[in-house]
C-alpha cells in the first residue's frame, strides 16, 4: 500500500447523518442556539443561513419599518465543499431576546452521491423528512413558553431518511394531482400570475418550457421559481413542478437544491429550483427579497420569453394563449411542442 493508499483508506466516509441538529435564534435567548458541530458538513450549511440571512438584511431598504418574519421555509442543499445533501426547515420566531432578528433552522443531512435529481419519483421520501422536521414548529410554541436547556427538548432526536436513496420510486402524488381541477390552482396563484388572462400566463408557461428543453445541456443551469397555491398540497405542487420539469430538462443527471417557502394553508408561495452550485445569495429564494436576486427564471411572470442564455432568434411555435382544461396532473405532465 502506498503512501496515498494510506491516507485515502483513512478518509472519512460520508453517510447519512439522522441527527436532527439546529442552529439559529429565538427570543428566549441573546445569542444562537447551535447544535454540536462535530461534521464540517453542519459547520458549511450554518455559515450558509448566516451568510445568506446577512445578505437578506443588506437589500432591505433602510430607515424603514423593521420587516415582518419570514415566511416558513424547507430546502433542500446541496453543500458544494463536503458533498453532503442538508434537508431543512426554516422557521421565524423574531430573532434573539435582544430583538436582533435570524430565524432558527432543524436539519439533518445525506451524501449527495446517493441522491441525484431528485425527479418526480425520487422526491416522496425527501417530502416525508421535510415534512417531520417542517412539523417540529409545533413544539418550538411550548418551549418558548416554558424555556429551559434546548437541548432537553431537541437533543438526541432522528428524522426518518429511508428511501432518500435515489433508487425508492413513489409516484403516489399523481391521484391526487388529477384530482385538482387546472382552473382551482390557477385562482389559488392568480394574484401573482403576471397577466389577467390565465390562458395567455399558459401560453407564456408553454414557451418557456420550449425555450428550456432547447436549451438543455451540461452548461445549461437555470435557477426556476414556480408559484404555489398554498391552500392546495404542496407535495402534489411540487413533485408536479419536477415532473413538468422533468420533461425538458434531464434531472437524475443532475443534483437540485430545492426551496419551498410561503404561509400554510393560505396565499401563495414559491418552490425554486437551483440546477447550478448553490451559493449564500440562494438563500434570498425564501425571502421577501427574492426579486432582488438576478438571473432568475420566474414562471410568475405572464411573458417568461426570455429564458437565460436562450437563441433571441428562436422561433415561437407555441399559442400565445392556452385554454385552461384539465387537471393539474394533465398540466404538468404535458409535454411542450419539442416533444
Amino acid at each position: 500500500m502506498g503512501l496515498t493508499d494510506l491516507f485515502r483508506s483513512k478518509a472519512p466516509k460520508l453517510k447519512p447523518d439522522p441527527q436532527i441538529r439546529w442552529f439559529g435564534k429565538l427570543p428566549t435567548y441573546g445569542d444562537y442556539y447551535r447544535s454540536t458541530t462535530d461534521e464540517s458538513w453542519a459547520v458549511e450549511f450554518n455559515d450558509w443561513v448566516l451568510k445568506g440571512f446577512e445578505i437578506y438584511q443588506s437589500r432591505r431598504p433602510r430607515g424603514g419599518r423593521r420587516p415582518g418574519r419570514l415566511p416558513l421555509a424547507a430546502v433542500v442543499i446541496r453543500l458544494p465543499r463536503s458533498g453532503m445533501t442538508v434537508f431543512a426547515s426554516i422557521q421565524d420566531y423574531g430573532g434573539d431576546m435582544r430583538d436582533r432578528p435570524f430565524p432558527i433552522c432543524f436539519y439533518a443531512g445525506v451524501p449527495t452521491e446517493r441522491w441525484h435529481g431528485p425527479t418526480s419519483h425520487t422526491l416522496a421520501p425527501a417530502s416525508r423528512t421535510i415534512r417531520d422536521l417542517a412539523a417540529l414548529r409545533r413544539e418550538v410554541p411550548r418551549f418558548l413558553n416554558s424555556p429551559g436547556r434546548f437541548e432537553s427538548q431537541f437533543g438526541a432526536r432522528e428524522v426518518d431518511l429511508s428511501g432518500i436513496d435515489g433508487e425508492t420510486q413513489d409516484d403516489s402524488w399523481m391521484k391526487q394531482a388529477r384530482q385538482i381541477p387546472l382552473t382551482d390552482w390557477l385562482a389559488g396563484v392568480r394574484a401573482i400570475l403576471k397577466t389577467d388572462d390565465p390562458g395567455d400566463w399558459l401560453g407564456a408557461a408553454a414557451r418557456k418550457a420550449e425555450q428550456i428543453a432547447k436549451l438543455e445541456s451540461k452548461e445549461f443551469q437555470p435557477t426556476l421559481r414556480f408559484p404555489l397555491a398554498m391552500e392546495l398540497p404542496l407535495e402534489v405542487q411540487t413533485a408536479g413542478w419536477l415532473r413538468w420539469l422533468q420533461s425538458r430538462m434531464y434531472l437524475g443527471r443532475r443534483s437540485l437544491s430545492l426551496m419551498v417557502s410561503g404561509e400554510l394553508d393560505r396565499g401563495i408561495g414559491h418552490f425554486s429550483v437551483v440546477t447550478g452550485e448553490v451559493v449564500p445569495e440562494h438563500f434570498l429564494l425564501i425571502t421577501p427579497a427574492a426579486d432582488t436576486l438576478s438571473r432568475v427564471d420566474d414562471l410568475s411572470d405572464g411573458t417568461p420569453e426570455e429564458v437565460e442564455g436562450q437563441d433571441k432568434n428562436a422561433s415561437d411555435a407555441v399559442p400565445a394563449s392556452v385554454r385552461p382544461a384539465g387537471s393539474w396532473a394533465d398540466f404538468v405532465e404535458r409535454v411542450a411542442v419539442m416533444a
